[in-house]
């Protein structure tokens, strides 16, 4: 007798229900997700955002003294 899950190979070794039968995610793979999703946030908004202004002001400041000149 074949398993259900003998398509998906090592991938699903030890799992004895059908793969296609999805159940629900446990609670710590959701707190897990949005912690990542939080900091991802916070880095990108707070941190890289105000880098990547200052450098392009500093890009056009640049730009502005050039043409000055």
């Amino acid at each position: 007798m074949t398993s259900p899950n003998a398509k998906y190979g090592r991938l699903a070794r030890g799992v004895h229900r059908d793969l296609a039968e999805k159940g629900w995610a446990p609670v710590r793979y959701w707190l897990i997700w949005w912690t990542a999703l939080g900091v991802a946030m916070v880095l990108f908004y707070v941190v890289l955002t105000p880098i990547w202004l200052g450098l392009r002001a500093a890009a056009w400041v640049a730009e502005l003294r050039s043409r000055l000149r």
